[in-house]
């Protein structure tokens, strides 16, 4: 089976649909892009990919939603700057026909700053002088376990600040101490008496790129100082245009913690064989327990009516079935194109197996394994107490049918 991770919920796909284009004001979607940036990176990317694909009915709120994605994800001093969500609102953007040609041509600039240094990519070469010193230096002459690399301006208040912060951060002057770790500063423009006015702590190197190719060569993506770029001993990119000196001190403890090593094992007896043992792997997560539903359980017979509402898109039909405290949180049109969403990433429905029960959130749901073109689905129909349909969700496979 391929690995396609599918989270999104059938009924928060609706409410994207409904809700996201009623959005009053920008604060709404503010609230909402933070609620998308703390989901893991595979959710986040899917839902913020359905989040524009919702507004394309509504310009003005993709616009809004746009200048919002551009504002916080691309900012390195932002909490929520990520560049793997912001490439997505881009490349939506260039995809789709609500913008003008002028307003696409902008998007394109932008989409090829990002993609430069992109992490994981290996970092462009660039030189450098220091004081004092006629000699060209290259990037790619440094050799360390990692070498960070922190843009800056001398005349910007915020580099100082964070300059005097490396100076006295112990940790990263411990890895420096031991040569695992090189720390490079770096002033791209054009004021060589600013740069040599400038002091700079004996732990990093203080360097000019003096023939101004990072700047006019357009070699690194620099829309804010001071930034940090994090590179590996072979200069593959770990963090790009970071603001935050905290996330680059997490990054290097988590780089640099210590590996447990266990006592080494003691040697057989002689003349008797080690028999290899078993490994045992245990999960602190208890299996969820699924019986099949009964063939004449009344319960069957309305979740094949509800799934087949689902497929023919009968969108009114399925909201009239939920509980009455879920219609108050949701739209009549919450399920409104669901199935052409659902069908746009994982092909058309061919069929599903049958229909087991299981807890879920300490409801009752009735479960099954929908089968399409290019990946299964598992489906829970959630009941409350009184029977009334409390949620219709599509999760990933193995929630239905856990793997052993």
């Amino acid at each position: 089976m391929k690995k396609f991770i599918f989270t999104a919920i059938v009924a928060i796909m609706g409410w994207l649909g409904a809700q996201a284009q009623s959005m009053p004001a920008p604060e709404r979607y503010n609230s909402f892009l933070e609620q998308i940036a703390a989901l893991e990176p595979d959710k986040a990317e899917f839902l913020m990919n359905a989040t524009m694909e919702s507004l394309i009915e509504n310009p003005k709120g993709y616009r809004q939603m746009m200048e919002l994605a551009e504002k916080r994800f691309s900012d390195a001093a932002d909490p929520l700057h990520n560049e793997t969500l912001y490439m997505i609102v881009i490349n939506h953007a260039l995809e789709k026909y609500v913008l003008s040609s002028a307003e696409k041509e902008k998007q394109r600039l932008l989409l090829a700053g990002a993609k430069k240094n992109m992490i994981g990519t290996t970092a462009v070469d660039f030189d450098y002088v220091t004081p004092g010193d006629k000699t060209v230096h290259h990037l790619k002459d440094l050799k360390a376990n990692n070498i960070l690399v922190y843009f800056n301006n001398p005349d910007c208040e915020s580099c100082e600040q964070v300059k005097q912060r490396l100076e006295e951060n112990e940790f990263i002057n411990k890895l420096v101490n031991e040569k695992k770790l090189i720390v490079l500063a770096i002033y791209p423009y054009e004021d060589q008496k600013l740069w040599k006015k400038a002091k700079y702590p004996k732990m990093m190197i203080n360097g000019w790129n003096q023939s101004r190719n990072i700047e006019y060569g357009e070699l690194y993506d620099l829309p804010n100082l001071p930034c940090f770029y994090l590179l590996d001993n072979n200069y593959k990119v770990l963090i790009k245009n970071e603001g935050s000196l905290n996330k680059v001190e997490a990054m290097l403890k988590q780089l640099n913690m210590p590996q447990e090593v266990g006592p080494a094992p003691e040697a057989p007896a002689a003349k008797q064989e080690a028999k290899p043992k078993k490994p045992v792997i245990k999960s602190d997560k208890p299996k969820a327990e699924i019986i099949p539903a009964p063939a004449d359980d009344p319960k069957v017979a309305r979740c094949e009516q509800l799934l087949g509402m689902f497929l023919e898109n009968k969108s009114q039909d399925l909201y009239d079935s939920m509980a009455d405290d879920m219609k108050a949180k949701l739209e009549p049109n919450t399920f409104e194109g669901a199935i052409s969403q659902v069908e746009s990433k994982v092909g058309k429905y061919l069929n599903h197996e049958t229909w087991n029960i299981q807890k879920f959130q300490g409801m009752q749901a009735y479960t099954t394994l929908i089968n399409f073109e290019k990946s299964p689905l598992g489906l829970l129909i959630i009941y409350d107490e009184a029977g009334k349909m409390f949620g219709f969700k599509l999760v990933p496979p193995q929630v239905v049918k856990p793997e052993d």
